[in-house]
């Protein structure tokens, strides 16, 4: 379990803070308007929250396999849902504007957290 973990948390680390200079330097270059502190935000807690949902997911894969898939779209809401209180309570407005600064960081999360799961599940058949 430790090397699976280990593995993941180095390609994701790669990806995340690729992605992240690859988002940072399209707005630098064309010199876009942007609130620097909620994409600043966004990959942080995306990146937080992705970690530490994959983790719970390998810990309960033994034990709930037959129940993954609910779980995994479970999490994606409460994400999606803690991300907005946590926008909230920083006094971030969340409008279309600022929209894909947000889903940037999710969506390569999302795709990183899918594909690990699904070799969770896959190996646990």
């Amino acid at each position: 379990m430790g090397k699976n973990v280990f593995r993941f948390l180095f390609l994701f680390t790669i990806v995340i803070a690729g992605s992240y200079m690859i988002h940072m330097g399209i707005i630098n270059t064309f010199l876009l308007e942007r609130n620097i502190n909620i994409i600043k935000l966004s990959y942080v807690f995306n990146s937080a929250f992705t970690f530490v949902f994959t983790i719970v997911i390998l810990v309960l894969s033994k034990k709930f396999k037959d129940q993954l898939g609910f779980i995994f779209m479970a999490g994606s809401l409460i994400k999606i849902g803690v991300f907005m209180a946590v926008s909230k309570l920083n006094d971030f407005e969340i409008n279309k504007n600022v929209f894909l600064d947000f889903f940037i960081a999710y969506i390569i999360c999302l795709i990183l957290e899918v594909y690990y799961v699904s070799k969770i599940l896959n190996s646990t058949k």
